[in-house]
């Protein structure tokens, strides 16, 4: 059977977007849906941002190989002030991945102060995530292309994949950007359908963004009657090469 891994979960308090899933939760969509090992994001705004941080830290030291830490951190700040803040969930939490919300932090992929965060992968060595979709303009997956041209040896997932209206632009982007890669929460079959015979599973990767989500995900790939080889890509080998899970 194909390893699971949720590459799009949040824990604990999210200002922005009004949810707040704990540790019990986590864990018990993840029992239910046998997901083997999830990708955990701290709140986009929270009234302890370094506390959300090690909270998820908490979480993965206590279910070790199951789960790890993607950092989001406004680039509304220095530069000295981004990277000592990710660097520090990086290298010292054990964070794999640094995420940018064009629409949490009114910050588009292609904006100057995004710069940062592809300058703090780079020297990090760890793959950026940005979000697509909701939040349009700022939010367009075609404004990842830039970045992902202008830093050809940092890797780039798309968040949502464009959130199904704009799916067919993220599966462009991912076709004229080869370290692009789409994380699929939120598209509808036939977008998802789309990706898989244009761009291949291997540049997929299973997300769910909320635990109420997560048997539908599931079910928009089992809808597919994908191969086991094309199943295990999508539903976490993809996950674990970007991320180095492994």
């Amino acid at each position: 059977m194909a390893k699971i891994i949720d590459a799009h979960m949040h824990l604990g308090e999210d200002l922005i977007y009004n949810s707040n899933d704990g540790e019990e939760r986590i864990l018990g969509y993840m029992e239910e849906f046998s997901i083997d090992g999830v990708l955990l994001q701290p709140g986009l705004k929270t009234h302890d941002w370094q506390k959300a941080c090690e909270r998820i830290r908490d979480f993965a030291q206590a279910h070790p190989g199951r789960a790890w830490g993607i950092v989001s951190y406004t680039p509304h700040c220095s530069p000295e002030e981004y990277m000592e803040h990710v660097s520090w969930a990086v290298r010292d939490l054990g964070f794999v991945g640094l995420k940018l919300h064009p629409e949490a932090y009114c910050c588009a992929a292609n904006a100057p102060q995004a710069q940062k965060v592809y300058q703090a992968a780079r020297a990090l060595n760890v793959p950026v995530m940005i979000h697509t979709g909701n939040g349009v303009c700022s939010a367009l997956p075609s404004l990842a292309i830039p970045a992902a041209r202008a830093y050809p040896d940092v890797t780039f997932v798309l968040a949502h994949a464009g959130g199904g209206m704009f799916g067919s632009e993220a599966l462009v982007a991912a076709q004229v950007c080869p370290n692009i890669y789409l994380e699929t929460s939120w598209c509808p079959v036939y977008v998802l359908k789309s990706f898989v015979e244009t761009l291949g599973c291997e540049r997929l990767m299973l997300g769910t963004d909320n635990p109420d989500n997560v048997g539908v995900e599931l079910a928009k790939y089992d809808a597919l009657h994908l191969s086991g080889e094309q199943r295990a890509w999508c539903l976490g080998r993809t996950a674990e090469t970007v991320f180095n899970l492994r």
